[in-house]
């Protein structure tokens, strides 16, 4: 089934997180007022963009007694940051073992939370356990109704029980109509991943005609060529990057079996991927899609096995940038010697940023060593390289990301900071901000908290102009 629910609105249940931990008034926290600064400061770690160390914060302040007048608010503030986080599992053992007699405003959110958590994961069963608790034990709100109403949807959904979740999407309707057009592309997703297009029409009418979800519906009803939904889909992301829209090529792909298209989708939906679990679950489907998008490519080219000058010629020629990165993966794999496979890795980190897949690139090469020994051979040949003067920010992007998976985190700082200053643009462009922004990082990792602390700054000075202008 096509995971229509993750990252549908990129990073936004982030955002909605931390924007609940600020408003949440202090007083509410506790009685206690050293309790309460050591609460404030919790959520201005958050605030700053350090939940890791807020979360470790909780584990280390929260009152071990749920009869402690401060721990129900702690708690409240723990599973918030947990769903945040997308420690999904650790969130569902905790609201499990919640006390019966914990306050009810704490039970609601991290009941909540916790559903919310085994939809993510697939456990439906559990997740209408939870909400059947909020369902005996509180009073809910219309609007607290509409929630839980459709989470439990969603539930059978995850459970692969498209047959009941259309049932009481049917009954949702009928009490609630008209539904928000919002819910009506919820409910239609669903099922165009569940392979229920008939059903999925019912919805249709109430669509948005530049929702991805009403181009989804039509290609599959057949009102709309494969081709012209592929069409619609790239203008759209040439405007704004929008994981549902790769879905949609995806789909278009697997009719036309066009192999290098779908990969070229993984390549991007691992860029936009924000949930760990689905970092991890797109990585392994790449790095597979790219062994036989190459076995493919080089079968047709009549390419032996063996030959990596060849198969390194042929990545190198007007290929599309798909193919030869999947030419590159392969030789960075099975190459015969360590110098063919440091120079495909390169390649193929380089082709990934020059398109806008820097994210693709580094989480490729998380758990992939390289020495300092290599990292020098390789800024060599990338940046004394005449031919690519021309992407020298792009090269130095590489090196970064190199030099990241060396654990040289200072030497990482260097050359994306050298990178993003390289733009000499007014207002700066994708790859400038993507770069400052893993200079940060990296200076952080580094311990150059103060150069990293001016970088972010420089982040929020800019990039909402930058964001304001594109748009």
């Amino acid at each position: 089934m096509v995971a229509f629910f993750v990252d549908r609105h990129d990073n936004m249940p982030m955002r909605l997180a931390v924007l609940f931990l600020l408003s949440l008034p202090l007083q509410l926290f506790a009685a206690d007022p050293d309790a309460t600064d050591a609460l404030a400061v919790t959520q201005r770690y958050i605030a700053a963009g350090a939940p890791e160390l807020a979360l470790a914060r909780i584990e280390r302040l929260q009152p071990v007694s749920p009869a402690a007048p401060e721990w129900g608010s702690w708690e409240q503030l723990h599973c918030t940051l947990l769903a945040q986080l997308g420690r999904n599992t650790t969130l569902i053992e905790r609201v499990a073992q919640l006390p019966a007699g914990a306050p009810p405003p704490v039970l609601q959110v991290c009941w909540l939370a916790g559903a919310r958590a085994a939809v993510d994961l697939g456990e439906g069963a559990q997740a209408r356990k939870f909400l059947a608790q909020m369902l005996w034990q509180q009073e809910l709100s219309d609007e607290e109704w509409h929630v839980v109403r459709r989470l439990v949807i969603d539930s059978y959904v995850a459970d692969n029980k498209p047959d009941d979740a259309y049932l009481l999407m049917l009954r949702y309707q009928q009490d609630y109509r008209p539904i928000e057009r919002s819910t009506a592309e919820h409910f239609a997703g669903a099922l165009l991943a569940a392979g229920m297009t008939k059903e999925a029409v019912d919805w249709l009418p109430q669509l948005d005609d530049k929702s991805p979800v009403k181009t989804w519906l039509r290609m599959n009803a057949g009102l709309l060529s494969p081709d012209a939904a592929i069409g619609q889909a790239r203008a759209a992301l040439a405007k704004k990057p929008d994981a549902l829209w790769w879905e949609i090529i995806r789909q278009a792909a697997l009719v036309s079996n066009d192999r290098v298209m779908q990969t070229e989708v993984l390549e991007n939906l691992l860029e936009l991927a924000v949930d760990n679990n689905r970092v991890i679950t797109l990585t392994a489907e790449l790095r597979h899609e790219y062994k036989t998008v190459a076995q493919d490519v080089a079968n047709r080219a009549q390419l032996l096995i063996g030959d990596d000058a060849a198969w390194m010629d042929a990545a190198g020629r007007a290929l599309p940038p798909t193919a030869a990165r999947a030419l590159y993966a392969y030789l960075a794999e099975f190459g015969k010697t360590a110098a063919v496979r440091d120079i495909a890795q390169a390649r193929l980190v380089l082709s990934l940023i020059d398109d806008g897949l820097m994210q693709t690139a580094a989480r490729l090469l998380n758990g992939v060593h390289w020495s300092n020994e290599q990292l020098d051979a390789q800024a060599r040949l990338l940046l004394d390289d005449p031919a690519l003067a021309p992407r020298r920010r792009a090269a130095l992007c590489t090196l970064g990301v190199l030099a990241e998976s060396a654990r040289d985190y200072r030497r990482a700082a260097d050359y994306y900071l050298e990178a993003a200053l390289t733009d000499e643009a007014k207002i700066p462009d994708a790859l400038a901000i993507a770069a400052r922004w893993r200079s940060a990082n990296a200076l952080d990792s580094a311990g150059f908290h103060d150069d990293a602390q001016a970088q972010f700054e420089w982040l929020r000075r800019h990039v909402k102009p930058a964001l304001s202008r594109a748009d």
